[in-house]
């Protein structure tokens, strides 16, 4: 027993505790009243939610349909996926005024459905699988695929009426497909300006929607390259790539209204108290224009228990396992 305490010192001594360390940067925290406006105790298991303007969607694990939600955040009716097949993941959705789109990660494919019609539509995106997507409107989506033979991601504006296919080779320069760039895609409430997050590094990338590269900029910690390595493994006559060892993630989920871009971080600043950043969501917050920051403030939320965030304006939407809940954001 003394010999194992002796032992645990040591490891201490050496390392230190968990989270003891500081990772160089402060948060300047901003004056946010969040006035609590609708709670909603969930009867079902859910994913995520998406919507369009006020109208709001969830989808379930299962992917066999979505819910469309009233006012209250009630379930107000239910869209069957009735694409025939059974959708595997990852899948992403989204909504506009009259469709709903399904985005299949790994079949390259686009389903989508006119709230009136009663069968979905069929579109091949790419060739192989994509990795992350935006549908911008029912003719054009972005997504970060890859070009036939290459292990390069690129993102792609495809026209899906037209068959035009632009490519930018941002982030594109490892083979690794996408392992250390990978990250999070998303737009503004106007939809002409596109953000990519990386998971690993506090880059903000943005371009507009001809993904054109407006400005780079760094989020306020200090992971300049969070040296990720692949290896590669032979399994039924294919290469296939892997993290050679666990990837610590920087920035968790990310979302934009017209004014700014929110960004859940996964680190702790300096100034931080470690209980607060244990228990709550963090939101450092950066202005579109040109991505400086403009500071952060907590969700009085269990962060354990989030799955996905949708704001629309001033609105804040914030999904948990068990729960909807809508805030207003007043910025003092």
């Amino acid at each position: 027993m003394m010999a194992a305490l002796a032992c645990l010192f040591v490891l201490v001594a050496v390392s230190g505790m968990p989270d003891d360390k500081k990772n160089g940067f402060d948060r300047q925290w901003l004056k946010m009243n969040l006035h609590q406006q609708l709670l909603y105790q969930l009867p079902i298991t859910v994913e995520r939610l998406f919507g369009w303007g006020d109208t709001l969607y969830l989808s379930e694990p299962l992917h066999r349909q979505v819910y469309r939600l009233d006012n209250n955040l009630h379930i107000r009716d239910t869209v069957y996926l009735n694409v025939n097949k059974q959708l595997r993941p990852p899948v992403s959705f989204f909504a506009d005024a009259a469709h709903i789109y399904v985005h299949e990660y790994n079949s390259g494919m686009l389903f989508s459905k006119d709230f009136h019609a009663s069968q979905f539509d069929a579109v091949k995106l790419s060739a192989g699988p994509f990795v992350k997507s935006l549908q911008l409107s029912d003719s054009l989506v972005i997504i970060r695929g890859f070009a036939a033979g290459s292990s390069q991601p690129v993102f792609m504006r495809i026209n899906i009426r037209s068959g035009r296919t632009a490519r930018t080779a941002l982030l594109s320069e490892k083979a690794d497909a996408g392992f250390s760039t990978d990250g999070i895609l998303c737009c503004n409430r106007g939809k002409d300006r596109l953000f990519y997050i990386p998971y690993f590094e506090n880059g903000i990338y943005c371009m507009d929607s001809d993904m054109q590269l407006r400005y780079k900029k760094h989020t306020i910690d200090t992971v300049f390259n969070s040296g990720i390595q692949v290896t590669g493994r032979s399994a039924g006559g294919m290469q296939k790539l892997y993290a050679a060892a666990p990837r610590v993630k920087v920035n968790k989920r990310a979302f934009a209204n017209d004014r700014l871009l929110f960004i859940e971080s996964d680190l702790r600043a300096d100034n931080e108290a470690e209980d607060a950043f244990r228990l709550h969501p963090v939101i450092d917050t950066y202005r579109l224009e040109d991505g400086s920051y403009a500071g952060s403030f907590y969700l009085p939320v269990d962060k354990r228990k989030v799955l996905s965030y949708y704001v629309n304006g001033e609105k804040l939407y914030v999904l948990l396992k068990d729960q909807m809940i809508t805030y207003t954001m007043d910025p003092r």
